[in-house]
């Protein structure tokens, strides 16, 4: 009664709106004053006008009563269904999808949907909640936050190292990389370590998706120039070898991206905070 009080500045108004006697909102406002000790309202004109102290509690009463109708409206709502998370498909299937699991075992109440593509995530039409995005951070109307940033070098089968004494062999092998973006790529890395001269000599192959690129690698078809958040298991695993130190930074990092008014925040923090700890 206190805050519809302060807002209309009269107890009859308060009154009406919440369907009850003049005297009960009166005898209300009463109460709440003797336990306080102190008036929160004083007469002016027709109306009620806010003390200093009843100016000094109305934004604590509001704030918590606001946080009382957002906890009733989770109980009342309906099922919000699976978090759907667009995704790049070779972070999905090479960073992503092996760490999954942990997610599942440690927030079994909360399903993830992948959405592995190549395009942005329709957040205007409701088709994702959540994105992980390799670009510069600035997305108009969203949100984002730093995710991970990543670094570039090439990689080949275990069975291809001993050809690779010097950056010069690479003439020897077929290099597989992805389309140029964010500064990546075979003539870039290779201006970097000083042998820009050989890029003539060498035969490129090209693929749209740099899974597809490391499966060609794996299989010990070529050198791929890939990402690190790609290949990190693959190294460590010793399915792969680094034939040299030299590494590129790309223009670009990963960001998470979601809308501000999402009505799904909460399942939001949860993700990006599972997240964040996975990429450290």
């Amino acid at each position: 009664m206190f805050a519809v009080a302060a807002r209309h500045g009269s107890y009859s108004a308060a009154a009406a709106e919440l369907c009850v006697t003049q005297a009960a909102v009166s005898q209300q406002i009463r109460n709440l004053e003797a336990s306080l000790g102190c008036r929160l309202f004083v007469r002016r004109g027709a109306g009620m006008a806010l003390t200093h102290e009843g100016r000094e509690l109305l934004p604590f009463v509001e704030q918590g009563l606001a946080q009382l109708e957002r906890g009733l409206s989770r109980l009342t709502q309906p099922a919000a269904g699976p978090l759907q998370l667009s995704v790049l498909p070779s972070l999905a299937a090479r960073w992503l999808m092996p760490r999954l699991w942990r997610f599942a075992e440690t927030h079994p109440h909360l399903e993830l949907r992948l959405h592995p593509s190549q395009q942005l995530a329709d957040f205007a039409g409701g088709e994702v909640d959540l994105a992980i995005r390799y670009g510069e951070g600035n997305y108009t109307g969203l949100h984002s936050e730093w995710l991970m940033s990543d670094t570039a070098f090439p990689v080949c089968a275990p069975a291809l190292a001993a050809r690779l004494q010097r950056v010069e062999d690479l003439i020897s092998l077929p290099l597989v990389a992805g389309p140029e973006y964010a500064g990546v790529s075979w003539a870039n890395w290779l201006a970097l370590s000083g042998n820009e001269e050989i890029l003539p000599h060498c035969r490129q192959l090209t693929v749209d998706d740099g899974n597809l690129g490391l499966e060609m690698v794996l299989a010990g078809q070529g050198v791929a120039l890939s990402r690190s958040v790609l290949v990190a298991d693959l190294l460590r695993e010793g399915r792969l070898c680094r034939p040299f130190a030299t590494e590129l930074t790309p223009h670009h990092r990963y960001y998470l991206v979601w809308r501000p008014d999402s009505p799904r925040l909460n399942d939001i923090a949860m993700v990006r905070d599972w997240l964040k700890q996975e990429a450290l």
